[in-house]
């Protein structure tokens, strides 16, 4: 029964990831073609401007906040950037035929603004 517990908290998770890497997927799209365009180099650094427009600067990930001796305030929720990709083996085509999309190999990188965070207490 624990096994299946695990498997149902697994299959949730992956089921919220799912939900951000699509909600990604569509926030990155303007800056999709803003790179092939050439107006800007990466699509994260669109998704920074974006997140620097709404205020937050300064984004780091859990462990580098922590590192830094800070905590991530109560209730805030992470923004999303993309991750550099794994060393994992690609295949062009998937094998029923659909389309790839680039950013299916790129995994979501988790980070908080400096407005996230505070000192953590002693």
């Amino acid at each position: 029964m624990e096994t299946t517990a695990k498997k149902q908290i697994s299959e949730r998770q992956l089921s919220v990831i799912r939900e951000k890497r699509n909600r990604l997927k569509e926030i990155s799209a303007p800056f999709k073609a803003l790179v092939k365009d050439g107006e800007i180099n990466t699509i994260n650094q669109g998704l920074t401007a974006l997140y620097a427009s709404q205020g937050h600067s300064d984004l780091k990930t859990l462990r580098q906040w922590n590192e830094a001796g800070k905590r991530v305030k109560k209730g805030e929720h992470a923004l999303l950037l993309w991750g550099k990709p794994k060393g994992r083996k690609r295949r062009e085509q998937p094998e029923d035929g659909r389309e790839v999309d680039s950013l299916d190999f790129f995994p979501i990188c988790f980070v908080f603004s400096v407005n996230q965070v505070e000192d953590r207490r002693a």
